[in-house]
């Protein structure tokens, strides 16, 4: 048994796994101010202005290890990752070093690290000020996509057309700032599809990688009505053997020697090209569909690696959940306001080839904020012997999945402060429009609504009630978390 501290951002609340898992009979928090009601009795919590000052985290873990010596630190989310790495280099534990993790978070090192071991990118440039970001577009000319070195859940990540909405952009937030001092531009790929590649790393060797399909590729998609979807190939499909191929050179040329893994790799007229890379578990419902179909529990080998264990506790995965060839999932819309009304359960688990459901709002919920590309009311897991069924499957889960929400400021039967105006009706499907405008601050909160457990049979009591949206730009492409 360990005792651990996880390093959490204010955005986030951790799933119950993380914070009651087995291997740990410990566990402290290192979190920003004002969120300490969040965690639940027993768990110490210190708190810190922001995530992103490594020197105050490591403050922060130098008093919890005074109270009781650490035997790792966890970071399952973005943003915690570079000053996890900082204080497991200053405090001696395992886990990716600070150098480590910054090549798999400052995007702009990273691609410079894999450019020069020979993988595959769009041309890009770092810019260290506005005047750098202006004249680095100009040079790769229009579209361009341009986003902060450091980020997650595609914030301040877009596409721009032209000087006037770059520098629309740079006045909303991505102008270069001493907490992020350097921007990524980058010539905006043609993208034809996009996957995701989500491994296991351990003594410097990929132990297990699963390449996935995404739906439709994430750029230009955030705010467009779908949370994203995707569609794990197997492992003779060659396909996956490509995107393998270029996830085991990643791992290589960032120097991982033990920790989880997800990559984002686009297919191009030209070949496949890198996008991004990060050393922790995919976002949305990735770890819980990866678990159903091949055993590997990312979550747990996060947890693992991070204590300096081996990722899998008998040297392999458990056995799978299901043998289907093809296994696919999808994220459920979300739409500003309360909910009036949302599919339930039972009626998602009757649909064709549906093997797990999980929802994490409900009927009186209040959702506010943007929506992003892992933002959820709930995921559902398929199964299917072809490509094409797959495919078709998830599509009848988007067409059938139906969600009402009564805009903020409007009264009980739906209408605005006047008495007029009908609901927010989401139709379900590719294409479908995104909704209703920022809302007022959330009056509710609770666990992260992303899925990093493996699914279970019944979820019935696992509905839990709405959090805030983390803001993000309309127009995204990132790693998701």
């Amino acid at each position: 048994m360990a005792h651990a501290v996880l390093i959490c951002s204010g955005a986030r609340v951790p799933a119950a796994r993380l914070l009651d898992h087995p291997l740990l009979d410990r566990l402290s928090i290192i979190t920003e101010h004002s969120h300490t009601a969040r965690y639940p009795d027993g768990v110490a919590v210190e708190t810190v202005g922001s995530v992103h000052d490594v020197d105050e985290v490591l403050a922060a873990a130098w008093r919890i290890a005074g109270r009781h010596p650490l035997d790792g630190v966890l970071a399952p989310y973005e943003v915690g990752l570079p000053a996890a790495g900082y204080v497991r280099t200053v405090l001696g534990l395992p886990g990716p070093d600070f150098t480590t993790a910054t090549l798999f978070t400052n995007k702009h090192a990273m691609k410079q690290r894999l450019a020069a071991a020979g993988l595959p990118l769009m041309p890009f440039a770092g810019a260290h000020s506005d005047a750098q970001v202006r004249a680095r577009a100009a040079e790769f000319g229009w579209p361009v996509v341009v986003k902060p070195a450091y980020g997650g859940g595609s914030k301040d990540v877009a596409v721009v057309a032209d000087p006037a909405e770059l520098d629309a952009w740079l006045a909303g937030g991505g102008s270069p700032r001493p907490r992020n001092p350097t921007a990524v531009v980058e010539r905006r790929a043609d993208i034809l599809v996009e996957y995701h590649c989500d491994g296991v790393v351990h003594d410097g060797a990929v132990r297990s990688v699963v390449t996935s399909r995404y739906l439709e590729p994430v750029l230009g998609r955030i705010g467009q009505g779908d949370p994203y979807g995707s569609y794990q190939l197997p492992s003779d499909h060659p396909e996956h053997r490509a995107v393998a191929e270029l996830h085991a050179a990643a791992v290589a040329a960032l120097g991982l020697r033990s920790g989880v893994t997800h990559l984002e790799v686009f297919g191009t007229p030209d070949g496949l090209r890198v996008s991004e890379v990060a050393c922790r578990p995919g976002g949305g419902a990735i770890p819980a569909a990866i678990h159903l179909r091949s055993g590997v529990d990312l979550v747990d080998a996060c947890v693992r690696t991070s204590l300096g264990l081996p990722p899998f506790p008998d040297g392999t995965p458990a056995p799978a959940r299901t043998d289907a060839r093809y296994v696919g999932h999808c994220g459920l819309a979300l739409r500003p306001g309360t909910i009036t009304e949302l599919s339930t359960e039972a009626e998602l688990a009757a649909l064709p080839g549906v093997l797990d459901v999980v929802l994490h709002q409900r009927v009186g919920d209040r959702i506010a904020g943007h929506i992003y590309s892992a933002s959820a009311a709930g995921f559902v897991h398929v199964g299917a012997d072809t490509e094409e069924e797959v495919r078709e499957r998830l599509a009848t889960v988007r067409a059938a999945y139906r969600i009402r929400t009564r805009p903020d400021g409007t009264g009980p039967d739906g209408t605005g402060p006047d008495g007029t105006g009908p609901e927010s009706t989401r139709p379900e499907g590719p294409g479908s429009e995104s909704a209703a405008p920022d809302s007022t601050v959330p009056d509710r909160t609770a666990p992260d609504t992303t899925d990093p457990r493996p699914p279970t049979p019944d979820h019935a009591a696992s509905v839990a009630p709405a959090r805030p949206v983390a803001p993000a730009r309309p127009v995204a492409e990132a790693v998701a978390s």
